[in-house]
């Protein structure tokens, strides 16, 4: 988003080019992590196996007590696949991976509202026991970001 500050977590470098023309550098690093918290109505889905496919790479786990999976994939991956569950009973979901905006942006808000199945936040402070308002206030914020996880 225009105005953000990034901050690169390794040891400053340097690379000789030339002035007054565009040099375009890239991170050496080309996994991004995955965040997903699986819950079956509001209740975590603690402990549950998963397999996670993107780009041809397979991971599997299990989730935490929270319903939470981490794992590392291409950065570059806009598509996957999931599945959780035993084998014999397994659901299936397709990853649409990519950018999510910050939650202090209204199109975060929508986004996470729209990924977690609110049609708007009044749905959701409604469903989470929150004074309805319709409005993003510090409260509400920090419960959807509970509840999506970011």
């Amino acid at each position: 988003m225009p105005g953000d500050v990034v901050f690169v977590e390794k040891e400053p470098g340097s690379a000789a080019c030339t002035t007054d023309q565009v040099h375009r550098f890239e991170r050496d690093s080309r996994m991004s992590k995955l965040v997903l918290v699986l819950k079956e109505f509001d209740q975590p889905r603690a402990d549950e196996a998963y397999t996670i496919c993107v780009d041809g790479a397979i991971v599997n786990g299990k989730t935490d007590a929270n319903g939470k999976l981490e794992t590392r994939i291409p950065s570059r991956a806009r598509r996957g696949r999931q599945l959780v569950g035993k084998p014999e009973v397994q659901e299936e979901y397709v990853l649409d991976l990519g950018h999510i905006d910050p939650i202090e942006e209204a199109s975060g808000v929508e986004e996470r509202l729209r990924n977690l199945g609110f049609a708007s936040l009044d749905e959701f402070q409604k469903k989470q026991h929150l004074e309805v308002t319709g409005e993003a206030d510090d409260t509400t914020l920090a419960r959807l970001r509970s509840e999506y996880g970011c």
